[in-house]
This record gives C-alpha cells, structure tokens and sequence, in this order.
C-alpha cells in the first residue's frame, strides 16, 4: 500500500509535466531503417564468455510515442573449447515506446517476441533447434537530423532459456 501511494505521489505529477513536453518535442511519423553491432554475454553452464553481433531492423513511428519493429539478430558462435558452444540467430518483432526530448532525439523502451534458430550444446545437452520466446530492451536515440540518428540499446534475449545481455551502436535511417 505504501509502495502505490508514493507511485501516485510521484507518477501522476511525472506524467503531468512530460505529456506536454513530449507533444512539444515530436518525432516524425514515418519507416525507418537501420542496422548496429554490438556484443552480448553468455553466463550459463560452463560457458561464461562474449562476442559481437549483429543486427538489422525496421520499423514504423506511428505517433510521438509509439511505433512497432521487426529485427534480425545474429549472435556470433562462443566455444570454450570444452565441449560447450553458443551459436543463433532470430527475427523479433517488438513494440517500441519512444520518450522524446527534442525534435529528433527520444528515450524509449521496447518488448516483444524473438523466433530463434540455435545450434548450442551447453553441459553436453544438445540445445532446441528453434524457439521463440520474449525479449526487451531499452535505448536512447540521438538525432543528427530529421533522417539520421545514433542508437546506443541495451537487450535482453531469452534464446533456449538461456539469457543473453546485449549491448549495441547504430545507425538509424527515416524516411
């Protein structure tokens, strides 16, 4: 009970003061495009380790606030020489929720579901050939222009029931 008063405390007048700031700072409606590499860690069984990956998205800005993307992701192959090995690659297909702060810069947060393809043998158990399950994340885009944008992203992917922590740069092109 004390935890929902001091939500409502602080949430209500939170809220209040952003929703004109954000109309006052929207992004523009339209498709976008991009790509980034990155890194992601493994932290299970006998395979604690890390390597790049990379990725391609597209997606669609509906309003200030909200847009849907669709990505594929490739997770480079970990061996610890062991016998223990990490190796997948997915589509996911997530909601985006955008808080801007200029014309073409937001924060946002996002989550949705990662169809995976992996090829893994974690503690000598050969791992599931494919699956989905859910992801989420959360990011900051920094506009250049009304077109061109940075975005730094932090994910978390569950692939196998194995969690995996990702860490990305890109480049994010509108239309």
């Amino acid at each position: 009970m004390h935890i929902s008063k001091l939500v409502s405390l602080i949430g209500l007048p939170a809220v209040l003061v952003l929703v004109p700031f954000t109309a006052a700072h929207a992004q523009h409606p339209g498709v976008y495009l991009g790509g980034a590499w990155g890194a992601y860690s493994i932290n299970e069984s006998e395979l604690d380790d890390h390597d790049d990956l990379l990725k391609a998205y597209l997606g669609g800005q509906f309003n200030n606030w909200f847009g849907i993307e669709g990505s594929w992701v490739d997770f480079n192959r970990l061996d610890n020489g062991a016998g223990n090995k990490f190796k997948a690659d997915g589509k996911g297909l997530a909601a985006v929720f955008s808080l801007p702060f200029s014309d073409t810069s937001a924060v946002y947060v996002k989550a949705g579901e990662f169809w995976w393809k992996s090829d893994s043998v974690l503690s000598g158990a050969v791992g599931d050939r494919d699956g989905n399950d859910e992801f989420y994340g959360a990011g900051l885009k920094l506009g250049f222009n009304r077109h061109l944008a940075l975005r730094l992203e932090l994910e978390r992917y569950d692939v196998r029931h194995v969690d995996l922590d990702t860490a990305t740069v890109g480049l994010q092109f509108q239309f």
